[in-house]
């Protein structure tokens, strides 16, 4: 290919060379560009370059959009986009009673979400790979709005465990306090008091166990912790009974090596040979709104914000910041509305958050946010969303681990998202006043959905695996979204 520019000015030529045909494709070849100037040539270089093949299948039917791509590609013989959809929506709801295994479910369906019609992945999916930004990932699903969720899956086509479920490559704690109703917030409120219980059953002892008791205790206001006072004496719990009538009474309880507590038990009285009448000190909002206003960021948020600083925003593809591809208004739904309770009290019963009765009850799911304080957007939304991410990213949720394929407790291990270790969803649980534990969904070891505790005082890994979105215009450059040839992106033009 000969190229010739001249002109009479400083100019900077950019040059784009694409082939015209797909028998061009796998190919070495050259391009001669000569630059002259008032009729005198000044310049003249041999560039040599690579054509890749295309192997989509999608570019050489001409459907270069990602989101029509996956479309078509699962509806092979529809003649256009809008035909494939309607064979995906006559394939039905899925059952979400059961798992994709069980009900022999694969491929992509149709449900809602926020923004519209949403094409999600369920089952033993084999052609949802993207590689972008120097990642892999899993697409799971086409959102409402036309943009694109993807789901991390580490820097290996074929990553699994720990590399494929967190982008630390290690475990870390969806939240570093667990003692209230307010940690199972993405974000939460910082209009904290403390607050004394009813008197209720505290059931977290173990018989042989050494811990602290005392006296006295006073609270750090620095650490936002209370502590055993100086006069403290360290008893198992079976050898409790005398000294607890010498007024022993204060204890960090479960936290058995520790005399600085979340929370404090004032014990009155011994039930069993494990268990307590107790009042419980806690540091906690006084009202459901200070609970879940979005003013802290959770642990999990902090590492995935801090991740994409470092590993997303550095990164240029094709020349340009990757960050133009991905979406500023999709949205992350962290399901704090009430099944049971008031959402921040310490009180005798459990609280329940939706989705635990979705989850765990009704054997169903949604897709729909239902309170507009949970649906977190980034920032730099054009409206959509409550707008308190620093950064476009999030974590999955319960209810699209079920859409994909999982239920609770469920082994399912032919599920796109199952990893063979656990990592965290964003969709709370519940929160147990009688062992201060507050709770959220996470996939588990074997493509299950299971619940873990916010802080991962009982599992050796939790990973915090990342969810972006791309935009809805983004555009294929080539690939068949299989693990050995995932889909590579483009910016429209």
């Amino acid at each position: 290919l000969d190229l010739t520019y001249s002109f009479n000015e400083n100019k900077v030529i950019s040059i784009k060379v694409f082939p015209t045909s797909n028998s061009y494709s796998k190919i070495d070849t050259d391009i001669n560009i000569k630059l002259t100037k008032n009729d005198k040539e000044i310049f003249e270089m041999l560039k040599k370059i690579h054509i890749d093949e295309i192997t989509s299948t999608c570019i050489k039917k001409g459907y270069n959009n990602l989101s029509d791509c996956l479309l078509i590609t699962e509806q092979m013989s529809a003649s256009n986009v809008e035909e494939a959809k309607k064979a995906i929506e006559a394939k039905g709801d899925v059952d979400l009673s059961k798992t994709s295994e069980q009900a022999n479910e694969n491929g992509m369906y149709k449900t809602e979400d926020n923004d519209g019609d949403t094409y999600f992945y369920r089952g033993d999916v084999k052609n949802n790979n993207v590689k972008f930004a120097g990642f892999y990932w899993k697409i799971v699903r086409i959102n409402g709005d036309g943009s694109i969720r993807l789901i991390y899956n580490g820097t290996k086509p074929n990553s699994i465990g720990m590399e494929a479920s967190s982008v630390t490559g290690e475990k870390g704690a969806y939240n570093t306090r667990m003692a209230g109703p307010a940690y199972v917030g993405y974000m939460y409120g910082d209009n904290f008091k403390i607050k004394k219980s009813i008197e209720l059953n505290y059931i977290d002892f173990e018989t042989n166990e050494k811990y602290w008791f005392s006296k006295s205790y006073e609270f750090d206001s620095n650490t936002n912790k209370f502590k055993l006072g100086e006069d403290k004496i360290e008893s198992t719990f079976k050898e409790l009974g005398t000294k607890l009538n010498d007024g022993y009474k204060y204890t960090c309880g479960a936290l058995k090596g520790n005399i600085d507590c979340e929370y404090l038990v004032e014990m009155t009285s011994l039930t069993s040979d494990t268990s307590i009448n107790a009042y419980i000190y806690s540091y906690v909002p006084d009202s459901y709104e200070n609970a879940t206003a979005n003013e802290i960021s959770s642990n999990a948020k902090t590492i995935l914000e801090n991740w994409y600083s470092e590993k997303i925003e550095t990164k240029k593809q094709y020349g340009e910041n990757v960050t133009k591809y991905i979406s500023n208004d999709a949205t992350f739904c962290n399901d704090r509305g009430l099944y049971d309770g008031d959402g921040y009290s310490v009180t005798a019963s459990a609280i329940k958050f939706n989705g635990l009765n979705r989850i765990e009850y009704e054997k169903t799911a949604t897709l729909i946010c239902q309170r507009d304080d949970d649906l977190f957007s980034a920032k730099a939304s054009s409206g959509k969303g409550n707008k308190k991410l620093e950064k476009p990213i999030a974590l999955i949720t319960a209810d699209e681990i079920a859409y994909a394929g999982g239920s609770l407790n469920v082994i399912n291990k032919n599920n796109y998202l199952n990893t063979e270790t656990t990592y965290w969803t964003m969709t709370p649980m519940s929160f147990m006043s009688w062992r201060m534990l507050s709770g959220v969904y996470t996939m588990g070891l074997e493509g299950d959905l299971t619940g873990t505790y916010v802080k991962d005082t009982l599992h050796t890994s939790v990973g915090v695996r990342a969810v972006i979105n791309l935009k809805s215009d983004v555009l294929i450059k080539n690939g068949t979204g299989t693990m050995d040839d995932p889909y590579t992106v483009k910016l429209a033009s």
